[in-house]
């Protein structure tokens, strides 16, 4: 009997000692996870993820207005639905000109780094 009992009160101690631990090196950040999940339960998860969500909106909207600014010079062209079915080559024109070529470009230099490297390897093992 008193044996469980010595059980379930060393079991206490070490639970509390690891809370106190975690308590230490976590910080602040305890406290500021329980104001958060204190924020969920008075306002409700749709008003506190659509809070996020327009602070994501706004940020993704500055975002957007400067890659519309880069694309400014390119030959960007959207077609309407209508003529897309009437011709389909119209959709090559949707793609913006500066972006495809910074990625293409872009995946040569890894594609050729990738073969340089590897070339390298398997010469130093021959």
């Amino acid at each position: 009997m008193f044996d469980r009992i010595k059980k379930t009160m060393s079991k206490g101690i070490w639970h509390s000692l690891a809370v106190i631990i975690v308590m230490l090196i976590a910080g602040p950040e305890i406290i500021v996870s329980m104001e958060l999940m204190a924020m969920v339960e008075l306002l409700g998860a749709s008003t506190f993820v659509l809070m996020y969500v327009s602070g994501l909106k706004l940020f993704f909207t500055k975002v957007l207005l400067k890659y519309k600014h880069f694309e400014r010079h390119s030959f960007l062209f959207k077609p309407s639905l209508s003529n897309l079915k009437q011709m389909p080559c119209l959709a090559i024109h949707a793609i913006p000109e500066r972006t495809f070529s910074i990625c293409f470009v872009g995946f040569m230099i890894v594609c050729m780094s990738h073969n340089y490297i590897h070339m390298l390897i398997c010469a130093y093992y021959i």
